[in-house]
């Protein structure tokens, strides 16, 4: 019964660890408010961006943008999350909500922004904020990351779409990254970048206990069945020795007998 027990609580645990790897979603994110925006200064409301912050979890990251309104990502309409991880003051990488949602490497020639898709990312829309999350693996972190990394916030959206109003097609943010084929509706910052110290993203901050606490069971396990094999065999010696014993007293008796 006791060994049974000892099972269950082993195989739980690992059960445990394998769906905290598979859904990062399980594991405490580490949130961290990176700025504010000032509001009402884009419209439609869903591209004004609020509030701006960083999460991770040790093996991934992910930045909430907050809006005045519900974000809205779709073919005519981005959030993009510009990250300059070398140091150079240009973006290296971007994370893209949108029709085609990605992580994509950025490259500028000749004053020109060009894009490569790079990996998958997971967006959500919760409320009045979206977040675009991937894994630390696909920006080559902690070593191919500076101590600083600068980060600008952007919205899109495609210009002069039908039925749209003027406000919505009002004439975009200059001082921006800009998206091909996009006009940039707000900018966050205003100006400049945010800037997130390397340390921000942690080693493991939420997903450790979920290793530390299978690992443990799983010594005390290896433990519990070392001390129960050395058991059994101090046991059966003695077993044995008694069961000779027992043989030669019979066999005096016979010889008793006999005599």
């Amino acid at each position: 019964m006791r060994r049974l027990r000892i099972k269950c609580i082993l195989l739980l645990s690992l059960l445990i660890l394998i769906v905290s790897n598979a859904s990062p979603s399980m594991a405490d994110f580490i949130k961290t408010l990176l700025g504010e925006d000032p509001k009402k200064d884009a419209d439609p409301a869903s591209v004004d961006i609020l509030k701006v912050y960083i999460a991770n979890n040790g093996t991934h990251f992910e930045f909430i943008i907050k809006c005045r309104g519900k974000p809205s990502p779709s073919i005519t309409r981005a959030y993009v999350v510009w990250m300059d991880t070398k140091g150079d003051q240009n973006p290296d990488y971007c994370l893209v909500a949108e029709g085609i949602s990605g992580l994509f490497e950025v490259k500028i020639i000749d004053g020109h922004i060009i894009i490569r898709y790079k990996a998958p990312i997971v967006v959500r829309v919760k409320g009045k904020s979206i977040y675009l999350m991937t894994t630390l693996e696909n920006i080559d972190y902690p070593d191919g990351v500076k101590e600083i990394v600068g980060v600008i916030v952007t919205t899109h959206q495609v210009p002069f779409k039908k039925n749209s109003s003027k406000a919505e097609n009002s004439s975009e943010v200059k001082n921006a990254p800009k998206l091909p084929g996009f006009f940039v509706k707000d900018r966050a910052p205003d100006s400049g970048r945010y800037e997130v110290c390397h340390d921000v993203v942690s080693e493991f901050p939420g997903i450790t206990p979920l290793i530390f606490v299978p690992s443990i069971l799983l010594c005390t396990y290896v433990i519990y069945k070392r001390k129960s094999r050395n058991n059994q065999q101090s046991v059966t010696p003695k077993n044995v020795n008694l069961a000779e014993r027992s043989s030669q007293v019979k066999m005096t008796g016979v010889n008793r007998g006999e005599k």
